[in-house]
Order: C-alpha cells, then sequence, then structure tokens
C-alpha cells in the first residue's frame, strides 16, 4: 500500500474513533419486547486498535457501516456492557439490541452535525479523505446519517464518550489543514501519527520525511512560530476543553432531538498517558520543551554569517567572568564561542571550495543543509530526552482530561443525564497509543455497569411489564445417605430453587458433639460434592445457597459413620 494511502487511513482513525457496534443483524426484526443500547463516541469507543492485527487498513473499528453493525468490535467497552444489559434482562423476556455508532475521524461537532444533517461527512475527515485519498474518496462517510437516524428514535440508553478529539484537532487542524509551516507540519504529523498508535519511530520518520522535503526553505522566524503557536496551545488549553464540552452539549442536544425518551449517559474522558506528568522530578510540559528546541535550533542553525571582504580575526580565547554571571551563563558563553568557531570554519571551507569551482562549492552548500538536517534532529534528541509521552501533551493532557470531566459532570447535571466517571485509572502508562488495550475497555464497562444498574434494571423492568414477583428461596440440597461405613464417601448434591436465581453454593461439615465447621468449599457454582469422614461417629453438613441478590438459605443435615 503506498504511504499516502496508509497516512490517511492512520490520520482518519486518529482524529476520531472508527465505529464499532454489537447489535444483532441490522436486518434482524425487532422482538416485541427490545431494550435498545446505543454507543457514541470516537475511536476509544469504537475499539479501535483492538484489531490492529489485521493491519492499519483492516482495522473493523475503521469506518462505520452496516457490515461493522452485524459483526462489531466484541472487546470495545460499549460491546463488553451490552453484554452485562443481556445478563441483566435474562429470564424477562426482554431482548437487549445493543449498537455502537462510534465514529472514527468524527469530533462532537461533527456527530452532532450528522445527526441533524442528511448526506453530512464530517469536517476533518472529509478533508483527510479527499487530501490522501484522492476526490470524491469521502463519500464513504455519507451513509452516516442514515444509520444515526436509523438507530438512535428507538434507543433507550444512549452513551456519549466525545470531546478528545475536538481538542486534539483544534491543536492540530490549523498545522495540518490550515497552516504552511513545514517544522508545524511535520511535528504535528508525527503527533498525529503517534497518537493514532503508530510506531514512534514510524510517526518520526513520516514527519522527518516531511521536514526534509522543506529543509532548504526552513527559516529561523517559522522555528520561532512553531515555538509561539505551541506556548500559545498550552496558554490556552482551557479554551479548547470548554469549545470541546460545547461541542458535547451540541450532541446531547441532538439526541433530544431525535429521541427525546433516551436516557443519556456522559462517559468521561480519561489521561491516556498515565496519571503523573512528573519524570525525574520535573513537570516540564510540552511548550517548554518545545520551545527549548525551536530557541536553540534558531539560534544554532539559522544565524548565517555576515559577508566580509577580509577573514574575520579570531576571537580571545580566554574569557574573564565578572562575579554576577552565573554558571549557566558561563556555559552559553563558551557554547557561543563554539558556535563562532564553526562560523569561521566553515566560512573559511566555503572560500576554499569556491576556489576549486562552481560544482565543489555547490556540494558544500547541499552538505551543509543535510548537515543542518541532522543538527536539528540533534537537538530534537537532546532537548527531549525524558519519555516521550510527557513530551506529546504534557502537563495539558492531564489538566484537560480532568477539566473536561468536571465540565461533563456539571452537563449530566443540567441535562438529567447520568455522568459516568472512568478517569480513575485507564490507560496505557507503557504505551503511546491512547486507545484502550481489552483490559481498558473492560474497565470502563465495569464502571458503566455500575453507575448505571439501577437505571438499566429499571428500564428493563418496566419493559419486561414491571418487576417480577421473585418466589421465597428454598434450599433443596441433599446427602446420599444417612449411614455410611468408614472410609465411605458420602455425596452432597446442592439443589435451590426460587430466589432471583443465579445460585452459589457453599459447603461445611463436622462432628455433631463439635462446635468447629470443616469447610469443603467456599461459594461457586459447584454443586456437587464428596467427603470421606475419619471418625465412626455423627456427622452434621451444612449447605448454604446464595442467589446473586445475595439471599442466603441454609440447611443442615445429619448422618452416621459406622465401622
Amino acid at each position: 500500500m503506498k504511504l499516502r494511502k496508509i497516512l490517511a487511513i492512520a490520520l482518519s482513525a486518529l482524529m476520531v474513533g472508527g465505529t464499532a457496534s454489537f447489535a444483532a443483524s441490522a436486518q434482524e426484526v425487532k422482538t416485541e419486547k427490545t431494550y435498545n443500547y446505543v454507543a457514541l463516541g470516537d475511536s476509544i469507543a469504537a475499539g479501535y486498535g483492538l484489531g490492529k492485527d489485521k493491519g492499519l487498513a483492516n482495522d473493523p473499528a475503521l469506518i462505520l457501516s452496516d457490515k461493522l453493525i452485524a459483526n462489531p468490535v466484541k472487546e470495545a467497552y460499549a460491546a463488553v456492557f451490552g453484554t452485562y444489559l443481556q445478563e441483566r434482562a435474562e429470564g424477562k423476556g426482554v431482548t437487549v439490541n445493543a449498537t455502537n455508532l462510534s465514529t472514527t475521524a468524527y469530533r462532537a461537532e461533527d456527530v452532532a452535525e450528522t445527526i441533524l444533517t442528511e448526506g453530512y461527512k464530517g469536517g476533518i475527515a472529509t478533508w483527510i479523505f479527499e487530501t490522501f485519498n484522492g476526490e470524491g474518496s469521502s463519500q464513504v462517510l455519507v451513509p452516516y446519517h442514515d444509520i444515526f437516524a436509523k438507530y438512535l428514535p428507538e434507543a433507550d440508553l444512549v452513551s456519549i464518550q466525545l470531546g478528545g478529539n475536538d481538542i486534539i484537532m483544534g491543536v492540530l487542524s490549523p498545522i495540518l489543514v490550515d497552516g504552511d509551516n513545514p517544522i508545524l507540519q511535520a511535528a504535528g504529523l508525527s503527533m498525529a501519527l503517534t497518537l493514532f498508535g503508530y510506531d514512534p519511530k514510524l510517526a518520526l520518520g513520516a514527519g522527518l520525511k516531511k521536514l526534509e522535503a522543506s529543509k532548504d526553505e526552513i527559516t529561523k522566524d517559522q522555528l520561532m512560530e512553531a515555538a509561539a503557536y505551541v506556548s500559545n496551545v498550552v496558554a490556552n488549553s482551557d479554551a479548547y476543553v470548554e469549545n470541546a464540552a460545547g461541542n458535547v452539549q451540541k450532541v446531547v442536544d441532538a439526541v433530544k432531538t431525535v429521541n427525546e425518551n433516551a436516557e443519556i449517559a456522559l462517559i468521561g474522558m480519561f489521561n491516556p498517558y498515565g496519571n503523573s506528568l512528573e519524570y525525574q522530578g520535573q513537570y516540564r510540559d510540552a511548550a517548554y520543551v518545545f520551545s527549548a528546541i525551536v530557541t536553540r535550533a534558531a539560534n544554532e542553525l539559522c544565524a548565517a554569517p555576515e559577508e566580509e571582504t577580509t577573514e574575520p580575526e579570531e576571537p580571545v580565547e580566554e574569557i574573564t567572568e565578572p562575579e554576577s554571571i552565573s554558571y549557566e551563563k558561563t556555559i552559553e558563553l563558551k557554547v557561543d564561542l563554539t558556535k563562532v568557531k564553526s562560523m569561521i570554519a566553515v566560512m573559511k571551507q566555503i572560500k576554499e571550495n569556491a576556489k576549486a569551482g562552481l560544482s565543489t562549492m555547490l556540494k558544500t552548500i547541499y552538505d551543509a543543509y543535510s548537515a543542518k538536517l541532522n543538527a536539528l534532529m540533534k537537538i530534537v534528541a537532546e532537548e527531549s530526552a525524558y519519555s516521550v509521552q510527557y513530551m506529546l501533551l504534557g502537563k495539558g493532557c492531564e489538566a484537560q482530561m480532568l477539566y473536561l470531566n468536571e465540565l461533563l459532570e456539571e452537563m449530566a447535571e443540567t441535562n438529567d443525564a447520568t455522568f459516568v466517571d472512568v478517569y480513575y485509572g485507564v490507560s496505557n502508562e507503557q504505551n503511546l497509543d491512547p486507545h484502550p488495550l481489552a483490559s481498558g475497555h473492560k474497565e470502563i464497562a465495569d464502571v458503566m455497569n455500575d453507575v448505571l444498574f439501577d437505571l438499566t434494571e429499571a428500564q428493563i423492568d418496566e419493559i419486561a411489564g414491571g418487576e417480577e414477583e421473585l418466589q421465597p428461596l428454598v434450599n433443596n440440597s441433599t446427602i446420599s445417605k444417612t449411614e455410611i461405613k468408614l472410609g465411605e464417601k458420602l455425596k452432597i448434591r446442592a439443589v435451590a430453587e426460587g430466589g432471583a436465581g443465579d445460585y452459589q453454593y457453599e459447603v461445611y461439615y463436622k462432628k455433631a458433639n463439635s462446635a468447629k465447621w470443616s469447610r469443603v468449599h467456599d461459594y461457586s457454582y459447584l454443586y456437587a460434592f464428596n467427603i470421606t469422614p475419619a471418625t465412626a461417629t455423627q456427622y452434621e453438613v451444612r449447605i448454604n445457597v446464595k442467589d446473586k441478590n445475595g439471599e442466603v438459605e441454609t440447611k443442615i443435615l445429619t448422618f452416621d459413620v459406622v465401622k
């Protein structure tokens, strides 16, 4: 596959989530009693990356379609939560349909617009497809509105996990879509691919290739512009979050427009790069790192020597350091002296090569530009020697996620929705891919299940026609004999009926004249047990039955052991 196409797919997957779904077949006839759960989100909710073993272009969560809805990413948290709902509805005559409409390459503002506008294709997603895959390729996004229109109006519960892409694309869009600064564009491309989960070396390589193509045009002003842009991003991080939260509110409003009866759950965001910003005792953010890189690069790579007719004098080696100058300043002076020497050496070389002929001089200039690029990469490496994950978003990542969750919680309260806070630790701290692993998806689903249990239980019971009155829990456990010979096995069978079902059993036994019980087995779904008493005397067996609501019934049976 050509690099352009791979990059297009990768960027489209980063900038919002591919789609996953876990309903029964789209053509399945709706039963009389159904509970419909619909998930909205980006690539995180879609389960993008869980199918990366199939290759970048074949990740099943890449494009939302009826095919994906019929064959969903089963490890995605929405699918896992759907299985919990199905278990809750078991025995109540209610069929659960769980459909993941999460969309890769879509921001919250794109999802809101897609719900309401026929044929809308997503602003960033359209640009990506048209730019990298050619004119007309974005037509694959046209059916999204119809898919939303098919499932959302029938939803009983809609979960929404959006906002992250609005933040990151607020940063990257001016660089990749509208900007012309080669340094920012190269950095933006590498960041986008890294965030998407690309191998860091490949992601950096893509950016370097783009940078190399423009190396001859790089100016000091462009380097300083890049530093200023990143500083501005960090300084205005709250504004990016507030814009993202406003777009999530648009999604809530759009859902209510097409389905005013659906319960809405706002799923919080998590820090995909861990919960600690400290690295070797420092809290250095992205602006600090990037500014250091471009400032050094501007000073060391773009300071062209002035034209002189005569060879400049060698600078004095000895520098007397005033008491007021710090140690750090001394280092800077030595570095400046080295730079001056280097510049003089370059000038000497150019002068000598000029005498050797035009071709030699041109080769020297070409080599100088190559050295310029290599020097820039060396500066990047030196200034970013600590973990890349702390460079990418720095302190902004955690602070922004916490602030976004704060706004989402307030939004849930004002919209009569439920906020589900999954921030507690879902992350890939050793993985630059922000998409959770399968274990992370299960963690999210478990938190959703805890927070939404009462709400969804009540909804399902209402659809079922009211909560069925439970019959009393009865312990019908038995033993094989009331008398056995010494050395013979006694068979125990745990049996129950009534209650809330989903029974578990535990078994103990003791001599009739003793107060101490010996444990045969803790609570489990096992129901058949054997014991071999060691003494000829009377024994008691205690069998406890527990249903899924935690109700317990105990039965004690007596038997004799004879010689």
